[in-house]
């Protein structure tokens, strides 16, 4: 089956499929987009007569960090380095803030043929939008000829997710953050009530049971399942027991909707008795992700699924409160056949594409190429060793000065695991992220494949029928034999015909 279909005509494709999460991009930053004088370069992109740098022209998410004054996304300490270095005359554009502004701008850019040389795109809808239309360079070649770096930095698997059709149409890079979440609880509750660490759904059900009993004005187990603004995730630890962290997952290159299995159906039973008993959070259903977090900073909630970016805050803001709570990772319940555990985040990030009326695709594939050694690498990380950052024991130790460089994030395309866990550890996030690393175990199969036409037109809407029949049989308002409607209605939306998609996609060799 084709993962897209390419359309003629493309610069009458104005109304390009741009979703909003297109600025949840870990390039944060904010500020200005002032230009520079350009340097005067051939239409190959080489330099013109007296040996001025090639341009390259790059679009980026914008995001929160701010320029120190008197600079900007082209004038600063980091982007003169970054052209010293790599002796390119990059020119750096940021995106509206506005979601709506930016996937406008996206638009126009696109349909006018008049692009820049790199985009950076935070999200796979994005990138299967731009492929569906063509408007996207094959990299194959390119990368042959002059990116050896690139082309040896990710594994076939990791490959595939950027390809189709047996073509690289995007670059992708590494990240640390493939641990999510995990089950937070507060462990000085449990201690003080006498219970034990629960291991297995039945220790668990009982330690809801005794929490309750102990704690008669705060809730159990919380959850935030209100449509925008929370989801099912919040029960993923339970979910995880019964073989649900992830809708696709696959076994012996067999790829499963989990949503749909005997399995998903223990899920529903077991997560409705907690609610009915009152033992899940009876306002599950109107809570979004901010009341969870409030509830157990104000001692509210003993537990709930969190993830380890939001689990600091959390802990930050009851330990004012409360200077002797401890709120810790616990093990999440541990089903039949050892099931257990959450989603793992895919090991790549971002899309840096090359749109196809870019007249200096070689030299934007040999300045990603320069970009991606460790040295430079290094650098943007960190900034300068002995000013912004001092190292001991191989470890990059940041200093006051680091502070003043903080908008670098602009210009980290490339990443390593080691990097990424320095400057977690440096914020402070190390005793949040490292717990979660074990029981991140699953990762969803649609993180693993190319942008898939058959795919996406269903999966907005089969995650809507899932949502509205679980929530539904979770509180009552259906009951359990509603579970089967669920599943002939999920085969009428065309859930087999994805799931095919899906095997074909992920059993193509790359």
């Amino acid at each position: 089956m084709k993962a897209v279909t390419k359309k003629s005509n493309i610069k009458k494709s104005v109304s390009i499929l741009l979703p909003t999460v297109f600025l949840g991009l870990s390039l944060a930053g904010c500020g200005g987009a002032t230009s520079t004088p350009q340097a005067s370069t051939s239409p190959s992109g080489q330099p013109a007569a007296g040996g001025a740098k090639p341009t390259i022209k790059l679009l980026v998410p914008n995001n929160v960090e701010e320029f120190p004054s008197g600079s900007d996304v082209n004038n600063n300490e980091i982007v003169n380095a970054i052209r010293e270095k790599t002796g390119y005359n990059t020119q750096w554009e940021l995106l509206p803030k506005d979601a709506e502004a930016a996937r406008q701008k996206l638009n126009v850019l696109m349909a006018s043929g008049d692009t820049p040389d790199i985009i950076v795109i935070g999200d796979k809808p994005t990138f299967g939008s731009f492929l569906q239309q063509g408007l996207l360079t094959p990299l194959d070649p390119l990368l042959d000829e002059v990116g050896p770096n690139i082309k040896g930095s990710l594994t076939p698997e990791q490959w595939k997710s950027a390809s189709y059709d047996g073509k690289i149409y995007a670059i992708r890079t590494v990240t640390f953050n493939t641990p999510t979440k995990g089950l937070m609880a507060r462990k000085d509750w449990l201690d003080a009530a006498g219970i034990k660490e629960p291991k297995t759904l039945d220790e668990f059900y009982a330690a809801l049971k005794a929490l309750k009993e102990k704690k008669p004005d705060a809730v159990p187990f919380g959850g935030a399942l209100a449509q925008g603004g929370g989801d099912l995730t919040s029960l993923e630890a339970i979910a995880g027991a019964f073989g649900q962290a992830v809708d696709y997952s696959a076994t012996d290159g067999k790829v499963v909707y989990n949503p749909v299995t005997d399995d998903a159906k223990e899920f529903l039973t077991f997560a409705n008795k907690l609610y009915s008993e009152g033992l899940l959070d009876k306002e599950s259903l109107v809570n979004k992700n901010d009341n969870l977090k409030e509830k157990l900073v104000s001692g509210k909630a003993a537990m709930s699924t969190i993830g380890w970016p939001d689990a600091k805050t959390i802990d930050d803001a009851l330990k004012s409160k409360e200077p002797n709570s401890k709120l810790v990772y616990i093990d999440p319940p541990t089903g039949k056949n050892g099931m257990s555990g959450v989603a793992k985040a895919t090991s790549t990030t971002k899309y840096f594409v090359i749109p196809k009326f870019s007249k200096n695709a070689k030299e934007a594939i040999k300045f990603l190429n320069k970009i991606s050694e460790k040295e430079i690498i290094d650098y943007i990380s960190f900034g300068e060793e002995g000013k912004h950052y001092n190292k001991k024991d191989g470890q990059f130790i940041a200093t006051k000065e680091a502070e003043s460089i903080r908008y670098r994030v602009y210009y980290n395309l490339f990443d390593t695991v080691e990097l990424g866990t320095q400057r977690m550890q440096q914020k402070g996030f190390a005793p949040y992220f490292e717990p979660t690393i074990k029981y991140s175990k699953y990762e969803n199969v649609l993180d693993m494949v190319p942008p898939i036409e058959a795919v996406d037109k269903k999966t907005k809407e089969l995650l809507d029928l899932k949502k509205e029949y679980y929530l539904k049989i979770i509180s009552g308002a259906l009951p359990l034999t509603a579970f089967d409607e669920y599943v002939s209605k999920w085969k009428k939306a065309g859930g087999e015909e994805v799931l095919k998609a899906l095997n074909d996609a992920y059993n193509v060799k790359k």
